[in-house]
């Protein structure tokens, strides 16, 4: 019987026998012979009995915990979610951990402030996902890895390169391990550039033949398709394509390593270029209000001969977008065409923070250290959704070469970028208006690009100096990099170490 089964299951034998008719006071035996007696006791052993089932989940018997994560890497969410039923077969059934995923877009921070302020956001997101909180772990969206049972056992494995203050530490607390890199090109569709008798071979060094080859390519389109697009309805790329693609002209954009200080008017010359293409009719329409997914959804369906790209999009192309024309990847032009210094890759964590919020933080750590195993990390190299800044994945643990579209011209070609991450500085808050912001505005109203950049930097420069003044224990010179080389990419050491000890819990 389905009863006696559960009965066996939960071991529950020993609790029924005391309701044995033989384990009665004889007295209580003797009335319980009476046939009415039986029928009430009988009938409590029952309930009693229904009751112990029904209250088994409370006692955790036979329970899972099921863990909400929340990932903006659409790039890669098809392996994510194999990963994660991979974990779920395994490790998680072992726990008892069950995963779910959740895919968001770049700009869907509000959505995480609601989720956090109802108490309901996601037990992990991955790591490089922009919150908006000066500081996530004040703001109780991250916790660190220290006072984990075994983190000790686990940060023993690492190499001791992988402890970066302001990237996989905080004030000294492990939070992650690099495990991301991410380098810009320019990616360009071969069918057009056949079609308006440009070489597909040779994509465009200089800014005027890119202009040119925009100019050919929209002429010949004809409104159906044009010769460049950017996604200027967005703000995160602050950091990303434009700064990387205005430092390959050898000027400081988005920071300066040398000064330590923000380098706003380094996006001159390519917000200049991106105005240039606009009023030359060279730019796909709507460049105000077109986010990266759309332009992207567009390059897949022919209509976009160059833009931006970043090394995300090679996963885009082959996954999430297919692309139906015959794309190509290249140098990063610059403004003369000449080599003039290596443009930055973000080294970036990887590849989930565990929220504050979570009520299941052991359990979430769990999933962490089965995503950073190096055999996942190889595993990704493979499908070529990341490109690993430890040698050691390739090296070791690697069993062959991605034969993904477009990943060999963006990870064999890292030699052409130099590594760096974002500056150290905990709990700071930007102002309202940044370099993209900037450039949408003189792209709908008109003005001064160079002039209105200069005015940024001085702002946000003014508004650093007061932020280290509040903040007295942190140190302008950990941001300071007196012998970076941009000609070869050597960034030397900083002026002041920061002076945190890092966790050895």
């Amino acid at each position: 019987m389905i009863i006696e089964s559960s009965i066996e299951k939960y071991g529950w034998n020993k609790k029924r026998e005391v309701l044995k008719m033989d384990t009665l006071d004889p007295k209580v035996n003797s009335v319980a012979n009476r046939k009415p007696a039986r029928k009430i006791i009988k009938l409590f052993s029952w309930l009693l009995l229904i009751s112990m089932i029904i209250e088994a989940p409370a006692f955790g018997l036979n329970s899972t915990i099921k863990l909400t994560i929340w990932t903006h890497q659409r790039h890669m969410a098809d392996l994510i979610k194999e990963l994660m039923n991979d974990f779920n077969h395994t490790i998680g059934r072992q726990k008892g951990i069950k995963l779910s995923m959740r895919v968001l877009g770049d700009d869907s921070w509000p959505m995480f402030h609601q989720a956090q302020k109802a108490g309901n956001g996601p037990d992990l997101y991955s790591s490089g996902y922009i919150t908006k909180y000066p500081d996530n772990f004040e703001a109780g969206a991250q916790t660190w890895f220290d006072d984990f049972p075994d983190f000790r056992r686990w940060k023993a494995q690492w190499p001791s390169w992988y402890w970066v203050e302001g990237m996989t530490t905080y004030q000294g607390h492990v939070y992650s391990i690099p495990a991301q890199v991410f380098n810009s090109r320019l990616i360009y569709n071969r069918d057009l550039f056949r079609a308006a008798g440009l070489d597909p071979t040779h994509p465009p060094r200089s800014y005027q033949a890119l202009k040119d080859a925009a100019q050919r390519i929209s002429k010949l389109g004809h409104g159906q398709y044009y010769g460049f697009a950017y996604c200027g309805a967005e703000s995160w790329p602050m950091e990303w394509m434009p700064s990387q693609w205005a430092e390959a002209n050898g000027e400081s954009a988005y920071w300066d390593w040398k000064q330590g200080r923000w380098a706003m008017e380094g996006y001159s010359r390519i917000f200049q270029l991106l105005l240039d293409l606009k009023k030359e009719g060279s730019m796909f329409p709507g460049t105000e209000v077109l986010t990266n997914d759309a332009l992207r959804a567009q390059f897949a369906e022919g209509k976009i001969g160059m833009y931006m790209g970043e090394f995300w999009d090679v996963g885009v192309f082959n996954a999430q977008f297919p692309a139906k024309c015959d794309w190509g990847i290249g140098p990063i032009p610059t403004y003369d065409g000449k080599f003039h210094g290596k443009p930055r890759a973000m080294i970036l964590s990887g590849m989930w923070n565990i929220n504050g919020q979570s009520q299941h933080k052991l359990e979430a750590w769990e999933v962490v250290k089965w995503f950073n195993q190096y055999e996942v990390r190889a595993l990704m190299y493979e499908r070529g959704k990341c490109i690993d800044p430890d040698p050691i994945v390739v090296e070791k643990y690697v069993k062959h070469q991605p034969k993904v579209r477009g990943f060999e011209a963006f990870a064999n070609t890292l030699d052409q970028d130099y590594l760096a991450t974002y500056p150290i500085l905990p709990g700071w808050k930007s102002p309202k208006d940044n370099p993209c912001t900037v450039f949408r505005n003189v792209l709908i109203y008109g003005g001064d690009i160079r002039g209105e950049l200069n005015k940024l930097d001085r702002d946000w420069n003014r508004q650093l100096d007061a932020y280290y003044q509040k903040n007295l224990a942190i140190k302008r010179g950990w941001n300071i990099y007196p012998h970076f080389d941009r000609m070869t990419g050597k960034m030397g050491m900083p002026l002041i170490k920061p002076n945190f000890n890092v966790s050895s819990k």
